[in-house]
C-alpha cells in the first residue's frame, strides 16, 4: 500500500496535515526518515483513525530535537492539545483546532535495529534507514503468567466488596463493578493474543463475537444497595465462569485456596459469594 492510498481513508483535512509533516521532515536535516504507523501501516484505517507518524532522528541531534519538539510541531500546525509521551523523548500526541489527531514517535537512527514499531509504511528515507528495521516477528500467544495475575487481581478486588456495604458507599460499588468488568475485558484480550497493538478506539474489535456478547449481557446498576449487590455478584460470576475456561485452555491452575478464602470472607459479612452458585 502507498501512503496516498492509506491516507485516502481519513477525513480530507488529514491530507493537508500530512503534506505539511512531509515538507517539514524533508527540510529538517535532523530527520533522516519518516514512516506512517498505526492503522495507516496496518491497512485498517477508517474515518476515526489518527495520523500516526514515525520519524528517525540523527543520533547527534536527537537530544536537541527532543527538547524542542513543541517548536517543531508548531512549525507544522497550530494545536489545541500537545503533550509529550512519557519516557519517549521527542514523541508526542496532539490535536489541531479542526480536531485532527497527529501522533509522532521519534527514534534515534541507531535505535531502529531494536525498535518495537516494526509495522510501518515508508514515506521518506534519506539514508536507507528502512534497511535497519527488522521484519515484524510473530507475536507471542496468551501469557499464562498474565492470566494468572488477572485472576488473582479479581479475587483481591472481589474480597474488598464488603467495604462498599460496610460504608454504605454505593458509588464505590459502581466502581467495584467497573473494575471487574475491566478485568474481564483484559482477560479476554490476553486469551486472544496475539492481536495487533491498537488504541482504545479499537475497543470492541479486539473481542470475539462470543466475548462481546458476554460483556454486552452483563447487567448495569444505579448506586443503590438493591442494585449494586446483585449486579456486582452477577458480573463476578461471569468473570469466574470465563476465567476458569480460559485457565483450562492455557494450562493455568485455578487458585482454589484463594477462591475458598475469599468466599468464606464474604460469607462472614453476609454477602453473596461464588460458592453459593455453580460457576462452571
Amino acid at each position: 500500500m502507498q501512503p496516498d492510498e492509506a491516507l485516502a481513508r481519513l477525513p480530507d483535512g488529514y491530507r493537508s496535515l500530512f503534506g505539511r509533516v512531509v515538507e517539514r521532515c524533508s527540510q529538517d536535516e535532523r530527520v533522516r526518515a519518516m514512516w506512517l504507523g498505526g492503522s495507516l501501516a496496518r491497512g485498517d484505517t477508517d474515518q476515526s483513525s489518527d495520523l500516526d507518524v514515525l520519524i528517525a532522528v540523527a543520533d547527534a541531534a536527537f537530544d536537541e530535537f527532543g527538547a524542542g519538539w513543541k517548536s517543531w510541531l508548531g512549525s507544522i500546525t497550530p494545536t489545541v492539545i500537545a503533550r509529550a509521551l512519557p519516557f519517549v523523548p521527542g514523541s508526542f500526541y496532539s490535536v489541531t483546532p479542526a480536531m485532527e489527531r497527529l501522533d509522532v514517535i521519534s527514534e534515534r537512527v541507531s535505535a531502529l535495529a531494536t525498535t518495537p514499531h516494526r509495522v510501518r509504511l515508508l514515506v521518506l528515507d534519506k539514508d536507507e534507514c528502512c534497511s535497519l528495521v527488522a521484519e515484524p516477528s510473530p507475536a507471542p500467544g496468551p501469557s499464562a503468567i498474565t492470566i494468572a495475575s488477572l485472576v488473582e487481581e479479581f479475587f483481591r478486588d472481589y474480597a474488598m466488596f464488603h467495604t462498599v456495604v460496610d460504608r454504605d458507599d454505593w458509588l464505590l460499588g459502581i466502581e467495584a463493578i467497573n473494575v471487574i468488568r475491566s478485568l474481564l475485558y483484559r482477560l479476554f484480550l490476553e486469551s486472544n493474543a496475539p492481536i495487533p497493538i491498537t488504541g482504545v478506539k479499537r475497543w470492541s474489535e479486539k473481542l470475539t463475537p462470543e466475548q462481546r456478547a458476554v460483556l454486552e449481557s452483563l447487567p448495569a446498576a444505579r448506586p443503590r444497595r438493591d442494585e449494586v449487590i446483585p449486579v456486582h455478584e452477577a458480573v463476578s460470576l461471569a468473570f469466574v465462569r470465563e476465567a476458569k475456561s480460559i485457565c483450562r485452555s492455557v494450562g493455568v491452575e485455578w487458585p482454589t485456596e484463594l477462591d475458598r478464602c475469599v468466599c468464606d470472607h464474604l460469607a462472614s459479612h453476609g454477602l453473596p459469594h461464588l460458592a453459593e452458585r455453580a460457576v462452571e
